[in-house]
């Protein structure tokens, strides 16, 4: 078997991109088997693998990648921690991994409450950086501790206390990033950019203003697609916000500066038991007018699996139930909390509750929700893979949504343990797959169609915080009437006419796997990396060779 990747059609051999990188002074490339095998997944189901891995040091560097690509017809897919569930970090040209060494903190503006960082930064380390000055990044994934900022931008992260301080779009005060032209732009709330490129974006949503503001926007978590509503003249044509939840199909982020926010004085935990997931979800509108940072579901599977591996002295107490609501307060005065926090359990459904103050017990219960992704991989017979990972629907629906959700599952005879932020309406779920078995990607296509059909139904998005990527990309037509896809296609063509950046995610997408699950013009594994697959796939993220 050859070692590179087939081209896709007009593109360059690997060694004719490698020569076009280092021609115009690209350092860190790279094309070895290994370090192609390595770039070739991230936490999703797909196995992509790229002609060429670079590390750029500087912004220039990412700019010469960008007129290498132009030259050569090879795309370009950015990548930061790799932790995207949807395939939106992998790619069959060039990856660039941010990561490496453009991850610096290069300014926090206390007075302003904003800080300046590259894309590969951190966000764990953001947050350490900001922390002396009492102030923290908002969006908080649980994979807090390797997830980085621009990618978190790219796929419009959410995480935990979005319900309280917003989405990764909701906190973007400016961007540094360049087209798939090479056009070099920089956008946001204060910043007044003039460009021709700019120009026609505004003329592409101008068509058909009724569509963008009929469809987009409808509720914080409707990720699917591009956030065009941003870009609407009575939002001010917010492009920052716009390019949040993007995927880096339209420009490549060089640099960001964010807002901050001021980290809670005082934060009072209240834990609620409910018969089960659907009920607490149905509680979950009941909740949102006490004004919670975060409300978060739990299921007491996810719970006696945490048990079972860490022992129960790692696991607090929580009250009588079979689902679980986390409805975390924030302020200055813990009288008021603790007050505002009876109003809550005197408001709420709940079969039992429990108070909890303690910063300590407070951890060990967010410890528990923040491996959730993990813990839910481990409860069935087979491992539980991602796949229909995020999808959300408007709060008033999650009740409902879970039940019709769980009746979906006994009936394509698989099993799965919902768990997210409902607050927000958004559902996160591993599911049992029988990827590996005779008939299983095709299953695993018939499941996520009928699953996204459901979504739709119930007025949701395909993704509430992932992004679509290679797993939802194609099933968009479900949910977007054929005026708004038209609005995507016209965007991208103003942002990357080539289709240079990240092609086969959101326009003219690559198709979901289901006999042939690795996608366009992708090989089986490379030789001398089975053993890597084997252990991705035990850990639910990698296709079988």
């Amino acid at each position: 078997m050859s070692l590179e990747a087939p081209p896709t059609a007009g593109s360059a051999s690997a060694t004719d991109v490698v020569a076009e990188l280092r021609r115009r002074g690209v350092a860190d490339v790279d094309d070895s088997t290994t370090t192609r095998a390595l770039y070739s997944t991230d936490a999703s189901l797909y196995r992509v693998v790229p002609q060429v891995v670079v590390r750029p040091r500087e912004v220039d560097e990412v700019l010469a990648v960008l007129d290498a690509s132009r030259a050569t017809g090879v795309p370009v897919t950015s990548r930061g921690a790799g932790t995207s569930i949807a395939g939106n970090a992998v790619g069959t040209g060039i990856v660039v991994d941010f990561a490496k060494h453009l991850n610096r903190v290069h300014e926090v503006d206390a007075e302003r409450r904003v800080a300046r960082v590259d894309p590969g930064v951190v966000h764990a380390a953001l947050q350490k950086v900001a922390a002396p000055q009492g102030l923290r990044f908002g969006p908080d994934p649980s994979t807090h501790t390797r997830c980085t900022i621009g990618g978190m931008i790219g796929n419009n992260a959410c995480g935990n206390r979005a319900l309280g301080y917003g989405r990764s779009s909701d906190n973007v005060a400016a961007l540094d990033l360049a087209t798939g032209t090479g056009e070099r732009l920089v956008v946001g709330r204060d910043v007044t950019a003039t460009s021709p490129t700019l120009d026609r974006l505004r003329d592409v949503v101008a068509t058909d203003l009724a569509t963008v503001r009929t469809e987009l926007g409808r509720f914080g978590r409707q990720v699917s697609g591009y956030s065009l509503e941003h870009l609407l003249p009575e939002r001010g044509f917010d492009v920052a916000s716009f390019m949040a939840g993007s995927e880096g199909t339209l420009g490549v982020l060089l640099g960001a500066t964010v807002d901050l926010v001021a980290t809670p004085r005082h934060v009072h935990l209240v834990v609620l038991g409910y018969g089960s997931m659907a009920e607490a979800g149905d509680d979950v509108p009941t909740m949102l007018p006490h004004g919670p940072i975060a409300c978060e579901g739990l299921g007491a599977r996810i719970i006696e699996v945490y048990r079972a591996a860490k022992g129960a002295a790692g696991v607090p107490e929580y009250p009588r139930g079979g689902g679980f609501l986390y409805v975390e307060l924030a302020g200055d005065d813990p009288a008021e909390l603790a007050a505002q926090a009876d109003r809550v359990v005197a408001d709420s459904g709940a079969l039992a509750h429990r108070h909890v103050t303690s910063v300590a017990e407070q951890a060990a219960f967010w410890r528990i929700r923040e491996e959730g992704a993990g813990l839910a991989s481990r409860i069935w017979d087979r491992p539980a893979l991602s796949g229909w990972e995020d999808a959300a629907v408007p709060p008033a629906s999650v009740g409902a949504y879970l039940r019709d959700f769980d009746a979906l599952l006994q009936q394509h005879d698989l099993h799965g343990e919902p768990y997210g932020h409902l607050g927000d309406g958004c559902v996160h779920v591993r599911i049992d797959f029988p990827i590996s078995e005779p008939g299983g990607p095709a299953g695993y296509r018939a499941f996520i169609e009928d699953a996204a059909r459901l979504t739709a139904s119930h007025g949701g998005s395909f993704s509430g915080e992932h992004g679509d990527g290679r797993a939802r990309s194609e099933l968009l037509p479900l949910m977007y009437s054929a005026p708004a896809l038209a609005l995507f296609r016209g965007v991208k063509h103003v942002l990357d006419p080539d289709d240079l950046l990240n092609p086969g995610v959101l326009v003219d997408p690559d198709p979901v796997p289901s006999a042939a699950p690795h996608g366009r013009g992708v090989p089986a594994p490379l030789p001398g990396v089975r053993a890597l697959d084997a252990d991705l796939r035990a850990q639910g993220k990698g296709w079988a060779a």
